[in-house]
């Protein structure tokens, strides 16, 4: 019999689940298996292994195709023991779940891939919009926990970038770097009227794949924990996450990416999915972890020129 994967969450899950995927296709090759995700296939497009195995839950005839006469397993990294005790990260969970292992030594890192069109349509975006800078860098200050509180952006999850702490970081690395072009890499409805210096992709009304191609062509990537990130690591960019309520060992590359946080703050951990008041009361701890000062600021730009130039 053949299997069903059902990848649930956010585009982050869905990447970080790839060198499983890719690990049980090596070791099943007798199975016929399928990948069901929430609305993110499209970043499975040009996978050599997956783009033909992965489809969205919600499209019609999912059932009959690919779940009817297969075993179905809904893998869920976050219930895995050594993950929420930050022993593993993200990507060997599910595979621990998906492969039943504990063995993570031939765990490749994720790999995404983009056409050479959309390579090509990424670069005319960034000759249309960086005005002849010599360096472009994607920025992804807000992650998915990102909403409206009294009519300013706030992240009660404390991953995303305080609003503030974001303004000035842009504004700073300008002054750094007149030849440096930062792209905003985020939804609009976050997008402050005070931010004049990042590109606004508006017109171009990018979707994943579009900053996916983006961030490809790109020098460097600066985010929070949030799919960009993952994005960054599965393309063999170099960059920094820049890190708040999550510990970095389970949702982020500390191996791979700089990893920055506040000063003397140590993260509270959110069993998420795991127990919901504990969450409610870490994030009540974790408050106020992602603003971060002046001499912070000054610290990421300086190690982000660094790596720049």
């Amino acid at each position: 019999m053949n299997t069903t994967f059902i990848i649930s969450g956010g585009a982050g899950r869905v990447i970080a689940a790839v060198p499983a995927l890719e690990k049980y296709a090596r070791l099943n090759p007798n199975d016929d298996f399928k990948v069901l995700v929430y609305g993110w296939e499209s970043l499975f497009w040009s996978h050599p292994v997956l783009q033909s195995r992965t489809f969205s839950i919600h499209q019609k005839g999912t059932f009959e195709v690919s779940i009817k006469n297969n075993r179905v397993v809904c893998p869920e990294p976050y219930y895995v023991h050594d993950y929420y005790n930050q022993k593993i990260s993200l990507a060997q969970a599910f595979d621990a779940e998906i492969n039943k292992t504990s063995d993570y030594s031939d765990l490749t890192p994720p790999k995404l891939y983009i056409s050479t069109l959309e390579r090509n349509s990424a670069l005319r975006i960034v000759r249309e919009t960086s005005k002849e800078r010599a360096k472009t860098l994607v920025i992804q200050p807000y992650g998915s926990g990102m909403g409206i509180l009294n009519n300013r952006p706030f992240d009660s999850s404390h991953r995303s970038l305080d609003v503030d702490a974001y303004l000035k970081i842009v504004k700073r690395l300008s002054e750094k770097n007149r030849d440096l072009s930062i792209i905003y890499f985020g939804d609009q409805n976050y997008r402050h009227p005070a931010d004049d210096v990042s590109v606004d992709l508006k017109p171009y009304g990018p979707d994943l794949r579009a900053y996916l191609s983006l961030i490809a062509v790109s020098d460097y990537f600066l985010g929070c924990d949030s799919v960009g990130q993952h994005m960054a690591r599965a393309l063999n960019k170099n960059g920094m996450v820049l890190m708040g309520s999550t510990d970095e060992t389970n949702v982020s590359y500390p191996d791979y990416f700089t990893i920055y946080r506040k000063k003397g703050h140590v993260p509270t951990y959110s069993p998420i999915r795991l127990s919901g008041l504990d969450c409610e009361f870490a994030d009540r701890l974790n408050d106020g972890i992602m603003n971060f000062n002046d001499e912070e600021i000054e610290e990421i730009c300086d190690t982000v020129n660094a790596s720049l130039y």
